[in-house]
């Protein structure tokens, strides 16, 4: 079986994801919260309610996947369910000011982390590694389509 190309670019992309993971939920391992909760959590502090499949299109994610995610938020306290006015079939999900103020707790952290990510890369890098990260994340929609 032949090995992986060390230095492909998917390798790197790969590798570099799974470090970064890893390093996100040692930080968050003392708030007892993971890095997809934390994902969650950080996308509907954006807004006032969101009904589960509008949170599913904006984090892409299954249905199955963001229902087991919110059962442990609202088991922590960090979300709660509420009825929607406007569709009796679906619930709406909101923070719980627990909720909020995890967010705020934890924003300091990944900031850190952040700095601490794109030491000694120039600004006029990180702009080019943004443009190259966001041409590769449509070239994959395209091809999943």
């Amino acid at each position: 079986m032949k090995s992986c190309d060390e230095e492909s670019i998917g390798r790197l992309l790969y590798t570099t994801a799974q470090t970064m993971t890893l390093h996100a939920e040692k930080a968050l391992k003392p708030y007892d919260l993971t890095v997809e909760q934390l994902h969650l959590l950080k996308n509907m502090a954006e807004e006032t309610a969101l009904s589960q499949q509008q949170l599913c299109e904006i984090v892409q994610k299954s249905a199955a996947n963001v229902t087991r995610i919110l059962d442990r938020l609202e088991r922590k306290n960090y979300i709660r369910r509420g009825k929607n006015p406007a569709d009796r079939r679906s619930t709406l999900l909101f923070l719980t000011p627990q909720g909020r103020e995890l967010i705020d707790e934890v924003r300091i952290i990944l900031e850190s982390f952040s700095e601490q990510l794109i030491r000694g890369i120039s600004q006029q890098e990180q702009e080019i590694l943004s443009r190259l990260l966001h041409t590769m994340q449509d070239n994959l929609s395209r091809f999943s389509r």
